[in-house]
């Protein structure tokens, strides 16, 4: 009986490749730049190798490898495998990736957005065991999210569920990457909040002393990060700058968790480096404009896979 799969996440800066149990233990990993500006054929190139290399480093053949899961950035058509040209990954148009990987391995391959990868995990290996209804959500460069409904990932009528990011709160708000106003992404997203926590500095100078200082006394380098460290410190400016946030977030929450009614509502990234700080005004939020019975219901908590959510994201997709 094959006992191991290979894991592979494609990102914009970095691939990694993994072999693992089919427990979702981690034997070994390969990583290395993605090099995004030398196109698709050598990537696609070097996934090969990599994926060799990974192999022989956990002593195996081929032959033992029962599968292949592959964790991408979207658009990407899951059931033929096809990549349509990831905002991070230029010249990736129309490339039928999973064929390929087949091709070379004569292994079977799953491929998955990254977002419902790793929600696939954290039920799997995370802060989702043992829920049936399972809502993941991302916030960091943008907002991202992934729906696990017994066992399954939800994925809409072509693969475009799950874009909890884009839910429209400001309909005159500011500009969203997706060209809409107003998104959730464009409120809470890691450089959202670094925008309004810069047009705050630039109004309130006189009251923005720990963020700037934090940033170096450059309005234009204050980040997210530095605006969780001032709320930590007391800053109230900052304080109020996360209370905007969690209002944002909780109100982009509540509209899921009365349509999808999860069990668990599990936040990434700046959720966790954050934490209560962040979490409990979110709870709050939720609570007060989710619908009684599913508010009742619903659990809010932080994503528990961290760093290795990228790995067992693809292995989640396999095992």
């Amino acid at each position: 009986m094959k006992k191991h799969v290979v894991g592979i996440d494609i990102g914009g800066t970095k691939l990694a490749t993994v072999v693992a149990d089919t427990a979702g233990n981690i034997l070994n990993k390969v990583r290395k730049p993605t090099l995004a500006e030398r196109g698709p054929e050598y990537a696609r190139q070097l996934l090969f190798d990599m994926v060799h290399e990974t192999i022989e480093l956990a002593g195996l053949e081929r032959t033992a490898i029962s599968a292949i899961g592959v964790s991408c950035g979207g658009p990407l058509d899951t059931k033929t495998g096809i990549v349509y040209s990831p905002p991070n990954l230029p010249g990736w148009d129309a490339l039928p990736l999973k064929s390929q990987l087949e091709s070379e391995f004569e292994i079977p391959v799953t491929i998955e957005n990254d977002a419902n990868a790793s929600a696939l995990a954290e039920y799997r290996f995370g802060g989702g065991r043992g829920y049936n209804a399972v809502l993941y959500m991302t916030m960091s460069t943008g907002i991202g999210g992934g729906i696990v409904l017994d066992g399954q990932v939800y994925h809409g009528a072509n693969d475009s569920a799950g874009e909890v990011g884009h839910q429209i709160l400001l309909p005159d708000g500011p500009l969203c990457g997706c060209g809409k106003r107003g998104c959730l992404e464009a409120l809470c997203s890691g450089p959202a909040i670094a925008r309004r926590a810069q047009a705050a500095v630039r109004n309130e100078k006189a009251s923005a002393t720990t963020l700037l200082d934090l940033a170096g006394g450059h309005i234009e380098s204050v980040r997210s990060e530095h605006v969780l460290e001032a709320a930590r410190q007391g800053d109230a400016l900052a304080l109020r700058l996360v209370e905007e946030t969690a209002y944002y977030m909780g109100w982009g929450i509540a509209n899921l968790v009365n349509i999808l009614n999860p069990d668990i509502v599990l936040l990434g990234t700046i959720a966790i480096a954050a934490g209560d700080l962040l979490l409990n005004p979110i709870r709050k939020t939720v609570s007060e404009f989710a619908m009684t019975r599913p508010a009742e219901a619903v659990k809010i908590a932080p994503a528990q896979l961290g760093e290795a959510l990228g790995d067992l994201a693809a292995v989640a997709l396999v095992v």
